[in-house]
């Protein structure tokens, strides 16, 4: 009966790896493959991303979607990775190069690595809720679209 249950309701097993090893399934599958549909297998229906706002799961999966074109061989890497019952506090770094169209702006094929930290929180093998920090005006500025320097004398 439990086989059952698992190929209805969790075809992949997800509910039996611990959080840090769901999401590490996560976004391996995404990464490897750039299939973002593969998000929904990993991400609850009714996922949250806070970041600045609320993102819904497609909302998270056309930003996915925007930096994979922008950045066509964006690589994410696990810095450091804590587990703390359901929820997983991680800092990431990403590395790619600006190949494709960012937020607006024309490829500069500048190489960049930018980081955050995330904390997951998952439920019954999916991620339900997301906290997420990333200064994406550091990327910007890497990438010469914003500058940050200041006139001399200005205030620092």
């Amino acid at each position: 009966m439990m086989r059952i249950l698992q190929e209805v309701g969790d075809p992949l097993g997800l509910s039996q790896l611990q959080p840090r090893d769901v999401l590490r399934e996560a976004w391996g599958a995404t990464e490897d493959g750039r299939n973002l549909d593969r998000l929904d297998d990993f991400y609850a229906d009714d996922f949250v991303r806070h970041c600045g706002r609320d993102w819904t799961r497609e909302e998270f999966k056309v930003l996915m979607q925007e930096l994979q074109s922008g950045f066509p061989d964006l690589k994410y890497e696990t810095a450091t990775l804590l587990q703390d019952g359901d929820q997983i506090a991680y800092r990431w770094v990403a590395t790619g190069t600006h190949l494709g169209v960012y937020l607006g702006a024309l490829p500069t094929n500048r190489t960049v690595a930018f980081s955050g930290i995330t904390i997951s929180r998952v439920d019954e093998g999916r991620i339900v809720e997301d906290w997420a920090s990333w200064n994406e005006v550091s990327l910007l500025h890497e990438l010469g679209i914003l500058p940050i320097d200041r006139a001399p004398g200005g205030v620092r």
